[in-house]
């Protein structure tokens, strides 16, 4: 059973400790989010990138150790039921916060695991995500779910930084939402349900979850059990405490990072030295063969309430289990002893328990008296490793600053030309003999070991303490020796130095001004790149005087653009000197050398001299020729203007054209314009009064012609209205004409219908000739199509009022019948109606036709007569 793989502890992310879930995710994910209610913005992407810390170990050598980046995978889980939802990370959260609106509500819940050793880096991913998407269907939420590496250490002592990878705690932080989430049109929305821990029991039960309590352990038991589904059987892990396993151990407290942090800066803390002493008692434990007996009867953690909810047993705890063990409140017993009940202490206490509290003192005292012995052992074996530590450090230093002489002799050698061969080869002879790596290495070992003394005072017997000092004894004959070779080796390395110092003190005023004189150079570049750009400027100004007409002397031009020109063949000898006396050792060094590094300082400074003087005079020429530009463009620009809008005008007078187009620029001026000007305005002037003329004399002759066929057009206009009214009045008087006849024609069909024969009241025979006339006609206007569109809009307005007419007769009619009485007269009058209406169109009241209303009416008139029959027959004889 690996015990120790497990860990899983819930905290809450609440605003009322100042918490920000955006800012939990961004650190669990490795990622940059902006917090949208405060406009913080939360980095942490130098978590999900690789770190490269440059380092010296404990010898003093420099190295470099990459620490891989400490985010390894994200992911973001939804509930099944929610299906495929569009979420991100920054945008969840943002909504998250914006929702919770209480100072002091819940943001979310964050559960954090560790991954048991066995666990590979794909069955990783494969479990936190199968735990994170249990969770989420069971609570409906989301959960962000984030991977990370062991966290790296860094403990510094003085100058030294040594990194302490914590290679087994791989760990995930996995953050539920405080909201429920649902699928929506938009893509997601948010309940408006309280965070699922926050549920009443009562609630709790009828969702077939446990209470708080047991909510906690079964998130412990399910990822022990999907952990242990991935784990071989000799690594399986279990979240259940040492007493729930039936060990015999008493449990540690947790570290926890900072003081972790502090055990590595060499502090030491009270939980540190609790720990030990439980280490001390759990090994009485484990050498004697003895059994906790816990004399905490209150404790409920073995018991298990059950409770029926909707036909499913929920397991449900009303109190928790304590949090902590007492020493005062457990015995040691031994196991072939019966075990019998703890009893409260009282002031009668039983021989067991006197007996067992004697074994607990006899206990203490002897951890007491071998700890103070072992302490002491410890502490001299300490002393001593640190004092030879200490020393070999020195020495180490010492070694590789001369190893890094060694190294650099070739270097010197170049940079002053003395030859330090021989005493190169001394120094590696003697270097050979001094060993720091190795003793510094069994020193690490033997501290290594006397920590294992510390954390288990049984392997601290006497014969491990004596090879530890025999150990530390070579050691010690090592440094000694070290202390020998140093002494004559120093004094050879400390004479290289000397001299290649002196060398360098030498050098030093030579190549001072060597780069002093460098600063001349960069000058001559500057120098270079001036004249470059001041050609190009000078090309420009010369091209613009040329725009205006201003010069065309390739002379003037070719003489100040040679003043741009640098003497490259003598620029590059300067270099060369330069160089050549920039490789010149030490050694080599004199008055010669001297002599031409004056020479070329002199050189340079003459001919920095003479290219400043031709860049003063192709500066003036420039100014110059910009503001012969800057005078004479607006003139010439005024010219050309003139020119281009009133070319027409001028060319008619020959003398101003041949002025304008041969004066010279440097001849303009603003009078010259002006007058120019002012002829140009005059003959204009000219021009445009005998274009005005002919002008009015054009539009005199177009308002003549416009008249006349405007006079054309109104007589045309009223021919064509008299035609229309014309028109319009015979299509009029042809379609009543028609109509007339229609009316007739159809009144002569009625009177073939031989209404008037009929023995019914004369409002009736009226009523139905009324609706047969009427239906007739505008059956006929329906069914006859050919019109003028004036026709027609006479024939719908007619048909409109036919309609009319045909539901108000009927209705007429229909009021007629029902006045009569029921009797075999009404049956007649019915009867022949119908008979006659046969021959007219179908006419509709209500939901039925005319003819099925009276058919309906005639069958109820027969109905109602028999009726009457029945009530008023003759009795039948006795």
């Amino acid at each position: 059973m690996n015990n120790k793989g497990f860990h899983l502890s819930v905290s809450a992310v609440s605003k009322a400790k100042n918490h920000s879930v955006v800012a939990k995710s961004a650190y669990n994910s490795g990622s940059k989010l902006v917090d949208e209610q405060s406009g913080v913005v939360h980095d942490y992407t130098s978590k999900a990138k690789d770190k490269i810390l440059n380092l010296v170990d404990s010898d003093g050598t420099k190295y470099t150790q990459v620490i891989e980046k400490n985010v390894m995978h994200t992911a973001l889980i939804t509930p099944t039921l929610a299906g495929d939802l569009a979420v991100t990370r920054e945008g969840f959260w943002n909504d998250i916060e914006r929702i919770e609106t209480r100072k002091n509500a819940q943001l979310g819940t964050e559960i954090d695991v560790m991954f048991p050793d066995g666990i590979t880096a794909d069955q990783r991913i494969v479990l936190a995500e199968r735990y994170a998407q249990t969770l989420s269907d069971r609570y409906n939420v989301l959960v962000d779910v984030a991977i990370h590496r062991p966290h790296s250490h860094e403990k510094h002592v003085g100058e030294v930084e040594v990194v302490e990878l914590t290679s087994r705690n791989f760990h995930a932080h996995i953050l539920l939402s405080s909201r429920e989430i649902v699928a929506d049109v938009e893509g997601y929305a948010l309940s408006a349900r309280k965070n699922w821990l926050q549920w009443s029991t009562e609630e709790r039960l009828s969702k077939g979850l446990n209470g708080r309590g047991d909510e906690l352990k079964y998130q412990r038991t399910l990822w022990a059990d999907m952990a242990n589904e991935l784990l071989p059987e000799n690594k399986t892990i279990s979240e259940k405490s040492y007493r729930e396993l039936g060990i015999s151990r008493l449990p540690k407290m947790k570290l926890g990072k900072s003081l972790y942090k502090d055990i590595l800066k060499g502090n030491r803390s009270v939980i540190h030295e609790y720990n030990e002493t439980i280490d001390e008692i759990n090994a009485y434990i484990e050498k004697n063969g003895l059994v906790i007996e816990y004399d905490d009867k209150g404790r409920i953690d073995l018991e298990s309430n059950e409770q029926e909810v909707n036909g499913v047993t929920i397991h449900y705890k009303k109190r928790k289990p304590f949090a902590r063990i007492e020493l005062s409140n457990i015995r040691f017993v031994d196991p072939a002893v019966e075990l019998e009940p703890a009893i409260p202490k009282s002031n009668s206490q039983t021989h067991s328990d006197a007996a067992n509290d004697h074994a607990l003192d006899e206990l203490l005292a002897i951890s007491a008296d071998f700890v103070s012995q072992k302490k002491m052992v410890r502490s001299a074996l300490f002393s001593t490793i640190d004092a030879l530590h200490e020393e070999l450090a020195h020495q180490s230093k010492q070694i590789i600053t001369i190893d890094k002489n060694i190294k650099s002799t070739q270097r010197f050698t170049e940079e002053v030309g003395q030859d330090f061969s021989d005493p190169r080869q001394k120094m590696i002879e003697l270097a050979r003999q001094i060993s720091t790596k190795e003793q510094s290495e069994a020193l690490k070992a033997a501290l290594a070991l006397v920590e294992e003394f510390r954390q288990d005072d049984t392997l601290q017997t006497g014969r491990a303490v004596s090879r530890l000092e025999e150990q530390l004894s070579q050691i010690d004959k090592t440094v000694l020796n070290n202390k020998t070779v140093l002494k004559k080796l120093i004094p050879l390395n400390n004479e290289v130095i000397a001299d290649y110092k002196g060398l360098k003190a030498t050098l030093k005023p030579f190549a001072a001004k060597l780069n002093k004189l460098a600063t001349g150079f960069k000058a001559l570049d500057e120098i270079d790149v001036e004249k470059t750009e001041l050609q190009r400027h000078w090309r420009e100004a010369f091209e613009d005087l040329q725009a205006i007409e201003v010069t065309s002397n390739l002379d003037t031009y070719h003489k100040f653009a040679a003043l741009a020109d640098l003497d490259v063949g003598r620029f590059k000898a300067l270099e060369q000197e330069h160089e050549a006396l920039r490789a010149l050792k030490a050694v080599e060094i004199d008055d010669t050398a001297e002599a031409r590094l004056k020479i070329l300082v002199s050189d340079v400074k003459t001919f920095k001299t003479a290219n400043n003087e031709d860049i003063k005079k192709l500066r003036q020429q420039i100014n110059t020729s910009e503001k012969t530009y800057q005078r004479l463009s607006p003139f010439y620009e005024q010219r050309i203007a003139l020119l281009d809008q009133s070319e027409a005008v001028i060319v008619q007078d020959d003398d101003l054209y041949d002025e304008i187009t041969r004066t010279k620029t440097t001849q303009l001026n603003a009078d010259r314009l002006d007058d120019w000007r002012n002829r140009t305005m005059a003959l204009q002037y000219q021009l445009n009064k005998a274009h005005e003329q002919a002008k009015l004399k054009e539009e005199a002759e177009r308002a003549r012609e416009d008249a006349l066929t405007k006079r054309r057009l109104t007589l045309q206009k009223r021919r064509e209205q008299v035609t229309l009214k014309r028109q319009r009045i015979n299509e009029t008087k042809a379609y009543r004409d028609r109509f007339d006849n229609l009316v007739v024609r159809v009144r002569d069909r009625v009177d073939a219908l031989d209404v008037k024969a009929i023995d019914a009241p004369i409002e009736v025979i009226k009523a139905a000739e009324a609706v047969a006339e009427h239906s007739l006609i505008l059956h006929t206007l329906k069914r006859t199509d050919s019109f003028t569109a004036l026709q027609k809009s006479l024939r719908n307005t007619d048909a409109e009022k036919a309609t009319a007419h045909v539901q108000q007769a009927a209705t007429s009619l229909w009021q007629q019948l029902e006045r009569l009485p029921d009797n075999q007269e009404k049956i007649e009058v019915l009867t022949q109606i119908n008979k006659r209406f046969e021959h007219v169109p179908a006419i509709t009241i209500g939901a039925a036709t005319l003819t099925q209303t009276v058919t309906e009416q005639l069958q109820k008139t027969k109905s109602a007569i028999q009726t009457q029959n029945r009530s008023y027959s003759s009795p039948s004889p006795f």
